[in-house]
């Protein structure tokens, strides 16, 4: 499966997946432009676009993919802002030419959905989530993982001790967003043996550490870690 980065992080998120027969966006949180040179202008290959929830990092260029005639597909939240986006419901199965897709609800301040994705083609899985605290569902057999890893608790809690992060800020982030010690107990508790590749996405520029991050997630799995 091929997967590349087009944006990761609070100004905006967005991701392309394929399996040689189905191209597909993961989020559509940046200027229509910028996903345009992200696909290499090569728009007539996406075959749709998976949105996580309406936070607009993630959601921005609905309006000109619906414009555009691209297949939208997002939770009920999403659907009541924008209503020619397909609605999709948790635990139940949908297909976008050879992908099935599996959405899945998260934790985090509106209606968020992750999504497991089976390529029909290369019966490989990939397993897609940010903007939660926690995801309390297990998997197995799975080959890629993108994955929210937003702060370090200590580096948060001296940030806000310092005064550069406000209280009601941090204390946001928590119930939210997921920290790398919640990825680190999400690995530890699901199969992680078929897993090639791993993609931490979404870290806060002033409450992460990303050397530590990756060494940490090539520490517990094995995998080969990117560093969105």
């Amino acid at each position: 499966m091929d997967i590349k980065v087009i944006a990761s992080g609070s100004s905006g998120n967005c991701y392309k997946v394929s399996d040689g027969s189905t191209t597909l966006l993961l989020d559509a949180g940046i200027p229509f432009k910028e996903i345009q040179k992200g696909v290499e202008w090569k728009m007539t290959a996406v075959d749709g676009c998976i949105i996580t929830h309406r936070h607009g990092d993630h959601s921005k260029s609905i309006p000109e993919l619906l414009r555009r005639g691209f297949d939208v597909y997002s939770n009920n939240d999403v659907c009541s802002l924008f209503p020619l986006v397909q609605k999709v419901y948790p635990m139940k199965k949908f297909v976008v030419k050879t992908f099935e897709i599996t959405p899945f609800p998260c934790t985090h301040d509106v209606e968020c959905y992750g999504y497991l994705l089976h390529s029909t083609v290369t019966d490989e899985r990939l397993l897609y989530f940010t903007d939660t605290a926690y995801v309390k569902y297990q998997f197995s057999n799975i080959d890629y993982i993108m994955a929210e890893a937003n702060y370090s608790f200590d580096v948060m809690a001296e940030n806000s001790k310092s005064g550069q992060l406000p209280w009601n800020v941090s204390n946001r982030v928590l119930s939210t967003h997921m920290s790398i010690d919640n990825l680190i107990r999400f690995l530890q508790s699901n199969i992680m043996h078929k897993v090639n590749e791993i993609y931490l996405l979404h870290l806060s520029d002033a409450n992460s550490n990303a050397e530590e991050f990756k060494l940490r997630v090539q520490k517990e799995t094995g995998a080969i870690v990117y560093v969105c």
